[in-house]
């Protein structure tokens, strides 16, 4: 009987989870290489209860826990790794939020205006 109950439990806190998608996510992070503020794109799920209601509150946390990496790490696969479970770890201390997944859907860096006009010059296409 005890068993029964506790799955019922399961069963029903599973149900509870809510998804929070944040589509558009946009913040400065540094470059080791160019020693300059790189602008990422990130769109991602976060999975838990009550996270479309403290929807606010996460996207506090991504934009403090994002700003303590560098652009070089974010990319690699160690580094968005450590970045769900920095962003789980700090929701759930600071806000007391219980993130069960986060998927990572996009992350990419987004070129400069200089990068572009530097890249344009390489290719001959950009008179000075």
């Amino acid at each position: 009987m005890k068993k029964i109950i506790f799955i019922l439990l399961v069963v029903v806190a599973s149900l509870s989870a809510q998804m929070l998608n944040i589509d558009d996510f946009s913040s400065e992070v540094f470059s080791k290489v160019t020693k300059k503020p790189v602008t990422i794109n990130l769109k991602m799920m976060v999975e838990g209860r009550y996270v479309e209601d403290e929807s606010y509150k996460i996207i506090d946390a991504l934009n403090i826990v994002i700003g303590s990496f560098y652009l070089e790490d974010l990319l690699t696969s160690q580094g968005k790794i450590k970045l769900k479970k920095t962003l789980k770890s700090f929701t759930a201390n600071k806000y007391s939020i219980d993130i069960d997944n986060i998927y990572i859907q996009k992350l990419q860096s987004q070129p400069n205006t200089q990068e572009i006009i530097d890249a344009l010059k390489k290719e001959g296409m950009c008179v000075k």
